[in-house]
């Protein structure tokens, strides 16, 4: 039954927006590489090698290839995020992408300490997933939530398995970066007026956002 929920669940996303498939995917990809740029510093070079934990039908794949990265993805057709080792050796990826999927791990333990295992030092970690304070009224809706997440929250569980440099944001897409960063940021993305398919506005006033944004270094 999860797994077919999980194989379904990107096309659910796409019939949701306006946008296409290449629209979306290139939207999240250049997102998390320019957060990653100017938090850490960083300036992501080709044939570094990502892998997207819980990759669902690899949507991200043509974009981050596109860059010049070296993709792999893996779900639960594979292994139990839950119990399972990871199928990769230590030190294995420079980044780590986890798109709205920690919350429905029941055993962060495995899931949080495999991720940070095959991830090698210096490389960073992006995940997503429904901050807790705006979106309590439907997280439970889906049936597979099982763990709710808070900026503090998220920021401690990384923290307790060892991950280094952690940045909660709120979950924007493709904005100046001062929207990540503003006092209150998390509050201000909830009310920003405009969907992120408006047309005529300008774009700092587009895509409002009840998710949080985790990025972390090893």
């Amino acid at each position: 039954m999860l797994k077919n929920y999980y194989s379904q669940r990107n096309k659910i996303i796409h019939k949701q927006s306006t946008r296409t498939r290449e629209e979306l995917a290139n939207n999240e990809v250049s997102t998390i590489l320019y957060l990653i740029k100017n938090l850490f510093n960083f300036e992501i070079k080709k044939e570094l090698k990502v892998l997207d934990v819980g990759c669902g039908d690899k949507f991200l794949k043509e974009s981050f290839e596109s860059k010049g990265l070296l993709y792999q993805g893996i779900d639960i057709d594979v292994i139990d995020f839950n119990n399972d080792e990871f199928p990769f050796p230590d030190n294995s990826f420079d980044l780590v992408v986890s798109l709205a999927v920690i919350e429905h791990i029941k055993n962060t333990e495995n899931f949080l300490s495999e991720i940070n295992r095959i991830l090698k030092k210096g490389g960073f970690v992006f995940f997503s997933t429904p901050n807790w304070c705006y979106a309590f009224k439907n997280f439970y809706d889906d049936y597979t939530h099982v763990r709710p997440y808070t900026k503090k929250s998220l920021s401690k569980i990384l923290s307790d398995f060892n991950f280094v440099d952690i940045h909660i944001l709120p979950g924007l897409r493709n904005k100046y970066f001062w929207q990540y960063t503003i006092p209150f940021a998390e509050f201000f993305a909830k009310l920003l007026p405009f969907t992120g398919d408006a047309k005529f506005i300008p774009s700092f006033l587009k895509g409002k956002a009840t998710s949080l944004f985790a990025l972390a270094k090893k």
